[in-house]
């Protein structure tokens, strides 16, 4: 059974928000739902990080690695999204050392008193969420009027009652669809550039010793051309890192890849978790 962290946007107790969340998370499921509490962390700040991070970071960011996927529910504040909860999202995406957020499945949900459902807001969960890394199950929910729709904690809205139960559904399949194995996952050791035409990994003098040469041929599709690894830094496995951070990053960005690289169509093989991505 998959467990899954729910992010709640408004730290309101009576929050139409958390109403939401504890509506959804009760729906017939296969999944494990459990809160995490993001109120008690300081505000992010990058030099905390230098010696030990402040212990309320350390078990939030603990907390998220227990979870195989995450659920937010959000309301929208001033056409974005809360500060907590990004105060909470820039918490965790800070690799200690390693990423928490990187390839983890992501649902979500947004509502409003008005007709829109906080449609401003889950466009820039989205975006917030895609950057990171995480793999965003591609819909949009977005409950207007929930002051009406979920009075009482309860759901008034047959429709929307309807269209909910097949979501959690999909959230499962989504989740079930994207858990990796421990090897795919991308190790950040090495920083990374990245321009329309090549990725490379860098070593901590910013030279390059590995690059895919990439091809755009348009808004949708990038071809991959040719996998290079530095000749001294060979047998360390950077090919399948730096393909791995391209699969990342062109997922992150709702893309496609094809490939003319032999290895890259190896790597295709033996990674069939990214076959929705490569086209043939």
């Amino acid at each position: 059974m998959a467990k899954v962290g729910v992010l709640i946007g408004s730290l309101s107790k009576n929050s139409y928000s958390r109403k939401v969340a504890d509506y959804f998370t009760n729906l017939p499921s296969n999944l494990e739902f459990v809160e995490l509490n993001y109120t008690i962390l300081p505000f992010y700040n990058p030099d905390l990080e230098k010696n030990n991070p402040p212990i309320e970071w350390q078990a939030f960011r603990k907390a998220t690695d227990s979870v195989d996927a995450l659920l937010i529910v959000t309301q929208e504040y001033n056409y974005s999204i809360p500060g907590g909860l990004k105060n909470a999202l820039d918490v965790l995406s800070v690799p200690s050392p390693n990423q928490h957020l990187m390839g983890k499945p992501v649902l979500a949900i947004t509502d409003s008193a008005g007709e829109k459902g906080g449609i401003i807001a889950n466009a820039h969960i989205h975006q917030v969420l895609r950057y990171l890394g995480m793999r965003v199950m591609n819909c949009t929910i977005a409950i207007g009027n929930v002051q009406s729709v979920f009075k009482n904690g309860e759901n008034h809205d047959a429709n929307l009652a309807k269209r909910l139960i097949q979501d959690v559904k999909d959230f499962e399949s989504f989740i079930n669809e994207s858990q990796l194995p421990h090897q795919a996952c991308i190790d950040m050791g090495h920083e990374f550039s990245y321009s329309p035409n090549e990725l490379a990994l860098l070593d901590d003098n910013g030279d390059k010793i590995a690059k895919i040469i990439l091809n755009n041929v348009d808004e949708k599709t990038v071809v991959i051309e040719e996998v290079k690894v530095n000749q001294n830094y060979r047998g360390q496995g950077l090919a399948n890192k730096i393909m791995t951070t391209l699969m990342w990053l062109v997922e992150g960005a709702d893309r496609q890849v094809k490939a003319n690289c032999p290895f890259a169509k190896s790597y295709l093989k033996a990674h069939p978790q990214f076959q929705n991505i490569f086209l043939n």
